[in-house]
């Protein structure tokens, strides 16, 4: 994909009547590099961008001289090879899964958001992928990936308008404050997150109707079974088994309901 920035800036400029200091003012930095970037000379830093773009009332695609056709066919191709690259498979000890190609998946996802830097769908993805790799290190080079993952998170949450993405990097941001032990900072985040039966999934089983709920529906109880189990295990890990159920009257009551409704 051509990016002719040079180019949008000085019509964008001569447009509106704007002069490179006021650019320049507005963004806090040098008129000096305002003039390299409308020479060719450079790019502005990809967190600039939006405010840029804000400043000439226009969309970061305009900015960037992006034609939104070409745009959406390469977010699809750098999609499709992601998916190719990254695998998740059953891990043979019981383990949710076994990542494959997490390391080539984050290089190309980085260079994506540098690419596209108000795709939010690569910068969730991003920071997902950063704070799973973290979790196999130690010391600086974990704080990094935390740091670098939260940062983006706190992109989306700074710029982004779409819930779907806005609700993901919440959830990210949840896990890098665990992992990187801010626990008030983890409550806080968790707190200000819907409860499951507020979630998407739950929701559409209430408005769907014949094929599209039945297909929802198995979709729903395939998450809340997940979230289960995940659940079961953490107890098993902490208890060493699972006899939290048969202590626990009002969880009973209830498996009996979803048996005796099952089973008619």
């Amino acid at each position: 994909m051509e990016i002719q920035i040079d180019r949008t800036l000085k019509q964008l400029r001569r447009d509106r009547g704007n002069t490179q200091d006021e650019l320049a003012r507005y963004l806090g930095i040098t008129v000096q590099a305002v003039s390299k970037w409308e020479c060719g000379d450079g790019m502005p830093d990809i967190t600039l961008l939006p405010k840029i773009a804000a400043f000439y009332r226009v969309s970061t695609d305009t900015l960037l001289g992006v034609d939104e056709e070409a745009k959406n066919r390469r977010i699809q191709e750098i999609t499709d090879e992601y998916n190719r690259i990254r695998r998740h498979e059953p891990h043979p000890d019981g383990t949710l899964f076994v990542d494959h190609g997490i390391d080539e998946g984050i290089s190309l996802i980085r260079a994506a958001v540098r690419e596209f830097p108000d795709c939010w769908f690569f910068y969730q993805l991003l920071a997902s992928d950063l704070w799973w790799r973290a979790k196999s290190l130690r010391g600086d080079e974990k704080s990094a990936l935390l740091n670098e993952a939260e940062d983006l998170c706190n992109a989306i949450l700074a710029s982004c308008t779409e819930d779907r993405w806005r609700h993901c990097a919440n959830s990210i941001l949840c896990m890098v404050y665990i992992d990187s032990g801010r626990r008030e900072k983890a409550l806080e985040n968790a707190f200000q997150s819907a409860e499951a039966v507020d979630c998407i999934d739950w929701k559409l089983t209430k408005i769907y109707e014949g094929d599209e709920l039945k297909k929802q529906l198995r979709r729903t109880m395939r998450e809340f079974l997940r979230l289960l189990y995940l659940s079961a295990k953490q107890m098993h890990d902490e208890d060493g088994d699972f006899e939290f159920a048969k202590n626990d009257s009002s969880m009973q009551i209830q498996l009996n309901f979803i048996h005796d409704h099952l089973h008619g």
